[in-house]
Parts: structure tokens; C-alpha cells; sequence
């Protein structure tokens, strides 16, 4: 007889249903496999034989062992259909119950001594094999907490093939996880925020660096706040040495936690990347790519497209340093996602769209040497080299960028002065993360306050008399986009969210325009917005 069992593989960042077949004849032996099987399934045959043979069963040398992988439409690889072959060939073989295995799917690699290893994108593949009605699932234990969270299918793990067998003919229930105990609520200051999970510990993570190490910065260290509260693109520009690295790499101390479905999310992208995701994901990724990083690295790519750094940093931050420094493609390319949160990637043999809605931290020089218009140093770059290098980033990315910050360098005296009070710390700061948000939601709205949209601007940006003369006296001095006005907006209501106020007022929308021109600026700034 044929023998089916369900499985899974993954393409992008979801999974597809495979059948896997297999059907043992008489002949010469042999070890075939079709259904446009690449190179990792074409070498399971080493592993699933040395595995059934090294866990006590009976492998069929004087048979000719057929595998099918159907459809046989696109190409499969990977090794996570080893367990599933093995687990055929012992039905076929009469080793296992054949009626066990009906209304089950099975995931798992196979090491050469039979135990089962983790594989990649688990939480994807479980849930396509619920969508086709499959309840339960044969998993790898190390998959197991990742898998639980998954609603509708009942994960059980198994250590290696023969408690596999044993779970599919019934003699052991192997290993479950509750899934109260894999997505579980956690309490954390402030009511009336959406409900979060903790995930399983994975270990005692390192602390986030503190933004209270920073010496001053005070209006910046609440920029980044603010920015953190809507979600909101920051460009931070100044001379070497001045703090744009050390200060963005402390956001993630600013970041609120994940909601329970975008734990979800975000860890099936990190697993379907390949990334050892080793539980749930509790934390909002902080991806910070080199310049050199590529252009399908950075965006995702290849003949099957593979997720990039800006679909990883989904629900989190992109931290692009050097900003000019990247290729002027890879920079042209994140307009898409700036905008609509996605990155739709077309490739002859597959064309798919990813999420990337990120908040994107670019930090910059104001010139090659990082001494242009500096007040103390001087700067040996040709003129026409500074407006070259920043030409780099086009007018339409910078409309994209909700706030533009210049970094100045500190005092040397307030680095020495160890007494010297430290404020701004991140817990300080997150707490106006919080109540910005707290204050969006119980305003009816859940969405960061990027996504905001013009056409119900009256709706949710009031503008008191005041702030309404000044939005018009700023419109008719500057010459402002239709795009930079909308984030304009949308950044003074998030100012005023974490002000708990209902109406713009003047001082919120203010101090957004003072964020957002880069005429206000000196330096690097002002010449960007010359451009």
C-alpha cells in the first residue's frame, strides 16, 4: 500500500502543505525520491536509514523505497520531511499501525542515531497544517514551546524516532506543552495597555544598555521617547564622537512590550529565517545591519525570497548607522516599507510580500571627514564632496523621516563630573512611552500613530485656535509636502498623547515642526533640507 503522512515546508515566511508518500516494491533496492526534491531531502536518505537502523527497526534493504512529495509543482528542500519518510517506510513495513498515523502531521530532522533536531519556522508550518484540518502534530521537543503557542493543532514532541512511532500507534502520549504555559498574560505598571504575553525563559537575557548612562542629551534622549511612542522614523546628525551611536543603541530600553499576536509574528518571521529563536520572542527586535550589509540582505532576496534585515526588525527598530554610507539602491528601496509597511519582492520563480513595519533610527556625519560646519574643528572635504556624499539620501527618503535630530558634543566637564545628576534614564522615559499609548488606545486608537491618515486628520487631530494659526503661518513660510504635513501631524499627536491631551495644542505642534525641519538644524541638517 501507499502510505501518506502530512508535512510542511516553508516558503518565504510561511509554510506550505506536502504529502509525503512512500511505497516499498520489489525490485532492486533503491532509494528514489521525486516531486522536485532539492539537494537537503535528496541526502535524507542516509540519515533516515542510519536512523531507523541505529533506533532497533527493521529497514527494507531488499526493497526499492519510493518517495513522492506532492505536489510535485515547486521545489522542495530541507530536512524537515525526514522524520515523516521514516515514520512512512515503518507503516509500510507493518513496524507501525497504519491506521495511527491518520489525521496527524509530522515535522522533524533526523541525526544519524535517531533522535529528532529542532527545525526553522515551526509556528508557519503548524499553522498551514491546520489549515488543511490537522489536529495534531509530531514535532521535535526542542520545538515544542514555540510550537504550543500555535491555536487548533496539538503539538506533542518526540526526543527521536522511536517515541515518535510510540506516540503515533498510541503506547505514549510524548511530551505536550499547555499552551497557557507557552503564551501566558503578564502584568506589568499601567492599566488599559493591550494584553502582553512572557514567553517561556529562554535563559537570563542581558539587560538593555540604560539611556541614563548618556551624559545631557536631555531634549534628545525625549525625542527618541516620542519617537518610540508613535512609531516614528528618526535621523540623527552630527559630528564623530558626538553620541548617535551610543544613544540609539539604548532605544530598545524605550520599546513597550509585544502584544500577544505579535509575539506570534514576530517569532514566526525569526524562525522561518532560520534564525535559533529557542522559545517565544517577548522582546521587540533591535536590528542594526552593517553599510555593507546587501541589497537582498538588507531587504530580502534570492531565487525563493528570503526575508532581509528590514522584515527581522518587523514591530521593532531598524538601526541603519552611517546612513550615507549604504548603497544608494538599498536606500531607495526602503521608501516602500517607509510608507506601507511591506516589501513585496518579485523573482522569476516566486514573487511574495513580507511585513516590514519598523521604526527606522539612520544616524549620519555631516561630511566624509565629520567636521563640516563644525564650530571648533575643521573641515577638508571640497564642497562639492559634502553635497555628493549626502546626496546619497534622496529628498524622497528624507520626506520619509518623521524627525530629524542634530547631536551636539558635550561639555567635556559634564563627562567628569561624576556627582553630576543623571536624568533621562530609560526607565524614566519609557513610563512616557506607556502613557502615550495608553492614552492612543483608550482614544480608539490601537495603531502606532504613523499609520495615521489624512482623510481623518479631523478626527484625530483637533487643533486648538492657536495651533491652527500656526500650522497655516508654517505652511505658507515653508514650502512643506502633503507627506511631511500628515507626518507633521501625526508627530504633534503623539506629543500630545503623552501629554494626555485630546486637543493639538500650540506647544505640541511646536515642538513637532521643530522635530521635523531641517531648517532649524545647523550643520548637516540645514544643507539636507537645501537639497
Amino acid at each position: 500500500m501507499v502510505v501518506q503522512l502530512a508535512s510542511c515546508d516553508v516558503f518565504g515566511i510561511e509554510g506550505r502543505v506536502v504529502q509525503i508518500e512512500v511505497d516499498l516494491l520489489s525490485g532492486a533496492a533503491a532509494f528514489v525520491v521525486s516531486g522536485h526534491a532539492g539537494k537537503g531531502i535528496r541526502e535524507s536518505r542516509d540519515r533516515v536509514r542510519s536512523a531507523i537502523v541505529n533506533c532497533g527497526f527493521y529497514y527494507p534493504f531488499d526493497r526499492r523505497v519510493v518517495v513522492n512529495l506532492a505536489p510535485a509543482t515547486w521545489e522542495k528542500d530541507g530536512s524537515a520531511f525526514d522524520l515523516a519518510i521514516a515514520l512512512g517506510i515503518l507503516i509500510d513495513s507493518d513496524q507501525v499501525p497504519g491506521a495511527a498515523r491518520r489525521g496527524w502531521g509530522v515535522l522533524g530532522e533526523l541525526s544519524l542515531n535517531g533522535s529528532i533536531r529542532p527545525i526553522s519556522g515551526v509556528l508557519a508550518l503548524l499553522a498551514a497544517l491546520r489549515g488543511i484540518g490537522i489536529r495534531s502534530a509530531v514535532i521535535p521537543c526542542d520545538n515544542l514551546v514555540e510550537g504550543s503557542a500555535v491555536d487548533g493543532i496539538e503539538s506533542i514532541g518526540a526526543r527521536n524516532l522511536r517515541e515518535a512511532v510510540a506516540v503515533l500507534s498510541g503506547d505514549s502520549p510524548g511530551v505536550s506543552l499547555p499552551a497557557e504555559a507557552a503564551l501566558a498574560d503578564s502584568s506589568r505598571a499601567g492599566a488599559g495597555v493591550s494584553s502582553e504575553v512572557a514567553a517561556p525563559p529562554r535563559g537570563k537575557a542581558a539587560p538593555h544598555p540604560d539611556l541614563g548612562e548618556v551624559v545631557g542629551h536631555g531634549p534628545v534622549k525625549r525625542a527618541l521617547a516620542i519617537a518610540v511612542a508613535g512609531g516614528h522614523n528618526v535621523l540623527l546628525a552630527g559630528a564623530p564622537g558626538a553620541g548617535k551611536s551610543f544613544l540609539a543603541r539604548r532605544m530598545p530600553g524605550l520599546l513597550p512590550p509585544l502584544s500577544r499576536d505579535e509575539v506570534l509574528e514576530v517569532t514566526s518571521i525569526h524562525s522561518a529565517a532560520g534564525i535559533d529563536v529557542n522559545g517565544l520572542i517577548s522582546q521587540r527586535p533591535f536590528r542594526a545591519p552593517h553599510h555593507t550589509v546587501s541589497w537582498a540582505g538588507l531587504v530580502g532576496g534570492g531565487a525563493i525570497p528570503r526575508p532581509g534585515e528590514i522584515t527581522l526588525a518587523h514591530r521593532g527598530v531598524l538601526f541603519l548607522d552611517e546612513l550615507p554610507e549604504f548603497p544608494r539602491r538599498s536606500l531607495e528601496a526602503l521608501r516602500e516599507p517607509l510608507e506601507d509597511g511591506r516589501i513585496t519582492i518579485a523573482r522569476a520563480r516566486a514573487t511574495l510580500t513580507f511585513p516590514a513595519a519598523f521604526l527606522l533610527v539612520a544616524a549620519m556625519n555631516p561630511c566624509p571627514c565629520g567636521n563640516y560646519r563644525h564650530p571648533r574643528r575643521v573641515c577638508h572635504c571640497p564642497p562639492e564632496r559634502v553635497r555628493k556624499y549626502l546626496e546619497k539620501i534622496s529628498g524622497p527618503l528624507i520626506d520619509r523621516i518623521d524627525m530629524r535630530i542634530e547631536i551636539l558634543s558635550q561639555p567635556g566637564r559634564l563627562l567628569l563630573d561624576s556627582r553630576g545628576p543623571r536624568s533621562g534614564s530609560s526607565g524614566e522615559l519609557r513610563e512616557l512611552v506607556l502613557r502615550a499609548q495608553r492614552f492612543r488606545e483608550a482614544e480608539g486608537r490601537p495603531e502606532p500613530n504613523r499609520t495615521l491618515g489624512w482623510r481623518d486628520r479631523e478626527r484625530w487631530a483637533p487643533l486648538s485656535d492657536g495651533a491652527r494659526r500656526l500650522f497655516l503661518r508654517s505652511t505658507e513660510e515653508f514650502d512643506i509636502s502633503t507627506r511631511a504635513l500628515t507626518r507633521i501631524l501625526r508627530l504633534a499627536r503623539t506629543i500630545a498623547d503623552a501629554a494626555e491631551a485630546a486637543i493639538i495644542e500650540e506647544e505640541h505642534l511646536l515642538e513637532a515642526i521643530e522635530y521635523h525641519s531641517p531648517r532649524g538644524g545647523a550643520g548637516s541638517l540645514a544643507l539636507l533640507g537645501s537639497l
